[in-house]
């Protein structure tokens, strides 16, 4: 999960590191009810707030992400790069979007859980998750839009 969001292996594996050592810290304190939903909720948060870093800090980014190579057909290279370039702008409006809206638009959108299961793993209503999806929908449109129109006037 965290490298698909990611796109690098060596942060995917910080991510898991940390989101274990934050589990640990949790467990001293308060008891965990649903061991699978809490670790993957750490996971993506832990794993937003490095995609937030890289995009601060302007590091590199890797074009294509593993999900995209397989769906994309390997005798088009233009497809290819245009779908790793869709990639890079999700993820940098990811960055930009607050911890709460990134993290459902993720469970949403790439984990694929329905309302309800995300609304479980992060004990808010249904209603909440898709106000929040909503918003993160918004924001990431009014963030990609521009560009795509931009893209188009100079073809």
């Amino acid at each position: 999960m965290a490298y698909r969001l990611l796109d690098h292996h060596a942060d995917a594996l910080e991510c898991y590191q940390e989101t274990f050592l934050a589990a640990w810290r949790f467990v001293e304190r308060r008891s965990v009810d649903d061991w699978p939903a809490f670790l993957v909720s750490l996971a993506t948060r832990r794993a937003t707030d490095r995609l937030r870093q890289r995009y601060r800090e302007r590091t590199r980014i890797r074009s294509i992400g593993a999900d995209t190579e397989s769906s994309v057909a390997a005798d088009c290279p233009i497809q290819e790069a245009m779908a790793g370039e869709l990639m890079d702008r999700v993820r940098s409006g990811m960055a930009e979007l607050p911890p709460k809206q990134a993290e459902v638009f993720w469970l949403s959108c790439v984990e694929e859980l329905s309302h309800q299961g995300i609304g479980i793993q992060l004990r808010i209503n249904e209603g909440e998750v898709r106000v929040l999806l909503h918003r993160a929908r918004s924001r990431l449109r009014a963030t990609l839009e521009p560009k795509v129109q931009d893209e188009r006037e100079k073809r």
